[in-house]
């Protein structure tokens, strides 16, 4: 458990009455497009409410009650800013921001303060802790207010501000239909660009994501998954043999009862090499 008092993680923003932004010599009141992202329909409502109270200032956008179909939400309508459950069915709140391409500022909800410093490692805007009232929003809206950004502004701001080390991935989410299917990272053998989309194989089934291939390799470690070809990432744990065929390539057989084999390119051989 975190001892350290969650306040105490802030750096001092005053308290003092939110000001509105300042453009061209007038006064603009800031209004932040809102996603909400809450485990429970009660503590969505509860939220929610608490936010219209600042109608001037939030405009909720979107609401979600699943890791899932929070990352379906946020690359849907970009809201400046999340409202962001850390305890989610399917992805956690962390999760679910290293699914993003563009993270928005982020201001985490949640009942347990042991989140605190991951919390923190995303560079969140603030952490609410439950109960929440309408004094933390405040407090929560008067930090994005103090930093002086608007829309763009704030994106820019939030780029600056990205984390230095890596959160990657160890489920991914794979949309079938109206459901979506939750993978390990581990059970995946390898992603394969197709055009503009991404197929991702596993040992008994195949799909298709929308994410490109160079954005899914960001999110992955490098430890776990090597480059074979400018279209395949596979999983290291997959590979059972490394086959050098007459003209210098490999060719990489995966373990699994499909004995599958793909073709490296000269390009990435050093990546193989250094297995």
């Amino acid at each position: 458990m975190l001892e350290t008092p969650v306040s105490s993680l802030y750096s001092g923003v005053a308290s003092a009455p939110r000001s509105p932004a300042h453009h061209g010599g007038q006064k603009v009141p800031m209004r932040y497009r809102a996603v909400i992202v809450e485990n429970e329909e009660l503590s969505l409502a509860r939220l929610r409410r608490l936010l219209s109270s600042f109608p001037t200032q939030v405009e909720v956008v979107g609401e979600a009650t699943t890791g899932p179909e929070a990352v379906e939400l946020i690359k849907s309508v970009k809201p400046d800013v999340v409202f962001l459950d850390i305890d989610l069915p399917g992805l956690d709140g962390f999760e679910v921001l290293a699914l993003l391409d563009q993270q928005p500022a982020v201001i985490f909800t949640t009942a347990f303060n042991q989140h605190a410093l991951d919390a923190f490692k995303t560079h969140a805007i603030d952490y609410l802790l439950k109960p929440i009232d309408v004094a933390d929003v405040d407090r929560a809206l008067h930090k994005l207010d103090a930093m002086g950004f608007g829309g763009d502004q704030l994106a820019r701001l939030i780029e600056r501000l990205a984390p230095t080390t890596t959160r990657y991935l160890s489920r991914f989410p794979c949309k079938v239909g109206d459901r979506t299917i939750l993978l390990q990272v581990s059970d995946i053998l390898y992603f394969q660009a197709d055009n503009k989309y991404t197929s991702v194989y596993t040992t008994d089934r195949d799909f298709l994501v929308d994410t490109p291939l160079v954005e899914l390799e960001k999110k992955l470690d490098p430890a776990d998954f090597v480059r074979i070809h400018r279209a395949t990432l596979v999983n290291v744990a997959w590979i059972e043999e490394l086959r050098r065929s007459e003209d210098g390539r490999f060719r990489v057989l995966l373990k699994g009862v499909k004995h599958t084999e793909l073709q490296a390119s000269r390009t990435y051989a050093e990546n193989l090499r250094k297995l």
